[in-house]
């Protein structure tokens, strides 16, 4: 019986080493609680788990140009163009060309969170109590980064785009047209296909069919990609099911029935620091305080490098797990 494995695939033996941690936590938490040394450096824990597991879940980098700058930079969008070169006679004069270049700054805004909670609930169970602060903490980080560039693609492409199609299902065929003229605008050629699972299943369903025969989806095998969502590529481009898309009431900010098809230098996003963290129990209550802030920012310069398809036959507010 001590080799039966629980729900989360663990022994006994594991339970048993994972239950004397959360006991040995919580009691550390009881016997320092006064000691605002201790406080600030578990705070400054907290706050490194947080950042580690917002690095890792967030899936900017799949489908935009991201750049950590420090907390003092300053991050720009930059092209060059204007260089030419032409054919002449061997020895030649070979007419001179201007270099222009189009530079454009990434402005920069603050997102955070604020926390409180009674002190006695801390020192009777701080490892569940932390745990649970840890990740909600991500999923809203990462929910507003979201929100955030959604919004910058969703004004970049308003309906009246030229890159702005709809109609009833989800079209393969327009699909792949949205793919090849992407591509062909990308200077990189990195192309990803976004959306909720309302959208990109579809396209399984479509590519897994007896019609298809499942030609041209290569299902992923990369764990890590697996984990932020990546369920496959088709015709090269990573199909990427979007998680953390509703806010804190559990009301989704992107529509159900949205699917874009996205270039990766269509835009440039950045993060400035670290994640900075402040913590402090008021001097005239029971409550501790936890609060962490990071600068982030980010543009679309590049529209055409974006295609926004929409599904009629889906209301865009349908709710998560509908």
């Amino acid at each position: 019986m001590s080799n039966l494995i629980d729900t989360f695939g663990r022994t006994s033996e594991e339970r048993t080493a994972l239950a004397e941690k959360v006991a040995k936590a919580n009691e550390e938490a009881r016997t320092n609680w006064g000691n605002p040394q201790w406080r600030h450096a578990m705070a400054q824990e907290l706050t490194e788990t947080i950042y580690r597991g917002f690095e890792h879940e967030n899936l900017l980098s799949l489908f935009t140009n991201v750049e950590n700058a420090p907390f003092d930079g300053r991050v720009f969008v930059k092209e060059v163009r204007g260089l030419k070169a032409f054919w002449v006679s061997r020895g030649g004069y070979i007419e001179a060309s201007e270099i222009k270049s189009e530079v454009m700054e990434i402005p920069r805004d603050t997102i955070g969170f604020h926390v409180f909670e009674f002190e006695d609930k801390l020192r009777s169970n701080f490892s569940e109590t932390a745990q649970s602060l840890v990740s909600l903490a991500q999923q809203r980080m990462d929910a507003q980064v979201n929100q955030r560039m959604f919004s910058l693609f969703q004004a970049a492409v308003p309906s009246s785009s030229a890159y702005y199609s709809s109609g009833s299902g989800l079209s393969l065929s327009g699909l792949n047209t949205a793919l090849r003229e992407v591509r062909d605008e990308s200077m990189d050629g990195q192309v990803t296909i976004i959306g909720r699972s309302t959208m990109t299943e579809q396209i399984i369903d479509e590519l897994l069919g007896a019609s298809s025969n499942g030609a041209g989806f290569l299902p992923e095998t990369n764990e890590a990609l697996v984990k932020r969502g990546v369920l496959g590529t088709y015709r090269s481009a990573k199909i990427v099911t979007l998680k953390n898309y509703d806010d804190d009431n559990r009301v989704p900010f992107f529509p159900a029935n949205e699917l874009w098809v996205v270039g990766r230098d269509a835009s440039k996003f950045a993060f400035w620091g670290g994640l900075l963290n402040k913590e402090y129990v008021e001097p005239d209550n029971w409550y501790w305080h936890y609060l962490a802030r990071r600068d982030f920012g980010g543009v679309v310069h590049r529209p055409e490098r974006l295609r926004r398809i929409v599904d009629t036959s889906i209301a865009a507010s349908t709710p998560k797990g509908s």
